[in-house]
């Protein structure tokens, strides 16, 4: 019996020896989160990636690898997606070969700062609260977070979701699409959480919600076979602007970025790529803003390796009460100098700063600008051999070559103008040389008459000399104005000329500062009614907005 005992208790504490080595058995219960180690703030880069780029012949990039339609591994191992072939030609064009990592939206800020990627493409999209941290090239595509309903839905607009049942799903975009949306419009739908797009699509077809709010793409994909069933509606919830991400303070690899967008813009690569992997997407020829002579070719070799920025930053001497030292209000126009005076006297006062303007004259306003001399020029065109040593901000005015024609014309473009007579301003040779450059790549023969400014009018209208008018549109919108009805602008441009406030080299958060200011100032309608009769309503080009809160850095930057 003792001997029995003795075993037993041999057993047991054996048993409880192991027990303590044993492998825990996990729980149901949820981990408690330690807190992240905060990481330390990027310092300011001296060199561009433009130099590593360079010199190991290869552009390291970071991509989702399941973003369809814009990068996604397929099953066979390879990688394709709208922005995978448009790096791909970007790459080809600076004579490298182009390397993606697969990165994730959690950690692709990180991998960027790392310098474990040179930049950042599809992972993230170009919202105002990661420029704090990055910085963003133009756009190269614009995509929406959209409405999906019921094909019988008699919903026709965003506006039209007060109180409506809306699916929207947790973690998503969308969700921040619907809070920036509902800032700005006060509009406030019934909004209903889910899991997954699968889920959140059953519900929207089983009558469980009346609206299904996500990326246009993903609503597209989730449909599938049941698209007949349900629509999209035609205006986006919001327009989400696609873009490429560096460093902070890599201008130069910036500019080659936005100088390569443009130059495939110009060459028709973009479009193709467009119409290969979104076929149904409406094309807008102002998503892309090309810059006067974006040249032949683009090369890293045309930007400098070397990172040079401010000691300070313009913001901070705005912050501090001083004035915004200004230059370039005049222009050849009277309409444009007083869009000018009156875009910056609107901006002085979002920001609460005075205003002084600069007596320099107008050969040396951008030396003024480089040499630190002045914060900001108004009315530059967007110009490539003007961009040396100097930034720009998002463009405000837009004007170029078009056809006028009476009303009741049939002509809508140069075809229409086989062997009859176009209209120039007296003695504007160029604009001749321009039009019949036109007219002989489609291979037609038109005749030439020279009126007067002032004249254009009734050279269509009474006297009957031409049967258009091609000019610079601000020369034409006065015509447009005192003849309504009478006269119209044809719907294609001939050129486009952008113009912009021309800021400080390298200095992102002064840039962001007129950046937003002017998207408030174009959402809010003051920008309509500062161009007076400047600008027809149609011809406000679609100027790119970033999505984000019109809170930065203390100042309310929306109309009080």
């Amino acid at each position: 019996m003792n001997r029995w005992l003795a075993t037993l208790l041999v057993f047991c504490l054996l048993a409880a020896a192991l027990a303590q080595d044993a492998t825990p058995v996990p729980t149901l219960a949820v981990p408690t989160l330690l807190p992240a180690a905060m990481p330390e703030a990027p310092s300011r880069p001296s060199q561009s990636a433009i130099a590593d780029i360079s010199a190991r012949g290869v552009f390291r990039v970071g991509v989702l690898y399941n973003n369809p339609p814009y990068s996604e591994l397929t099953w066979q191992g390879e990688l394709t997606g709208f922005d995978i072939e448009l790096l791909r030609e970007i790459a080809a064009g600076w004579g490298v070969e182009v390397a993606f990592s697969q990165v994730t939206r959690m950690n692709a800020i990180d991998a960027l700062q790392r310098g474990d990627v040179h930049a950042l493409a599809s992972a993230l999209l170009h919202y105002r609260g990661y420029e704090d941290e990055i910085e963003f090239t133009q756009r190269y595509l614009v995509g929406h977070q959209a409405v999906m309903a019921r094909a019988d839905s008699p919903l026709q607009a965003p506006d039209e979701l007060a109180g409506v049942k809306a699916g929207v799903v947790i973690g998503t975009r969308a969700e921040m699409a619907l809070g920036l949306w509902r800032e700005h419009s006060g509009i406030t739908p019934e909004t209903r959480p889910f899991f997954t797009l699968d889920r959140a699509f059953a519900a929207l077809r089983l009558g469980e919600i009346d609206a299904l709010l996500a990326e246009e793409q993903s609503l597209l994909r989730v449909a599938g076979e049941e698209l007949p069933h349900v629509r999209i509606l035609d205006e986006p919830l919001l327009r989400e602007p696609h873009a490429f991400a560096v460093r902070r303070h890599d201008a130069p690899l910036r500019q080659l970025l936005n100088r390569s967008i443009q130059h495939l813009a110009e060459t028709q690569q973009i479009e193709l790529l467009q119409r290969e992997y979104f076929p149904d997407l409406a094309r807008d020829a102002d998503t892309i803003v090309v810059w006067q002579h974006v040249g032949e070719e683009v090369t890293p070799s045309q930007f400098a390796a070397e990172i040079s920025a401010p000691a300070e930053s313009t913001l901070t001497r705005l912050l501090e009460g001083e004035a915004l030292r200004v230059a370039g209000l005049e222009a050849d126009m009277p309409h444009v100098a007083a869009l000018n005076r009156a875009l910056v006297t609107e901006m002085a006062r979002r920001w609460a700063v005075p205003v002084v303007e600069s007596a320099v004259s107008a050969d040396a306003v951008l030396q003024s600008l480089r040499q630190g001399e002045v914060d900001l020029v108004a009315g530059v065109k967007l110009d490539w051999q003007m961009a040396g040593g100097i930034n720009f901000s998002m463009p405000y005015l837009l004007q170029g070559d078009r056809l006028m024609v009476p009303a009741r014309s049939q002509v809508a473009n140069f075809y229409d103008l086989r062997n009859r007579i176009v209209a120039v301003m007296l003695g504007d040779d160029k604009a001749w040389q321009r039009a019949q450059a036109w007219a002989d790549s489609i291979n037609i023969t038109i005749r030439r008459f020279d009126t007067t400014l002032r004249g254009a009018a009734q050279t269509l209208l009474e006297h009957n000399n031409a049967n258009a008018v091609f000019a610079n549109s601000l020369q034409l919108v006065d015509h447009l104005n005192t003849n309504p009805g009478t006269l119209k602008l044809t719907e294609r441009w001939y050129s486009h000329d952008y113009y912009a406030f021309a800021l400080g080299y390298n200095d992102p958060d002064f840039r962001q500062l007129v950046n937003y200011t002017l998207q408030e100032v174009i959402l809010d309608g003051s920008l309509a009614r500062m161009t007076g009769g400047l600008l027809l309503g149609g011809d406000l080009p679609d100027f790119s907005i970033t999505p984000g809160s019109s809170q930065f850095v203390g100042l309310n930057l929306a109309s009080a």
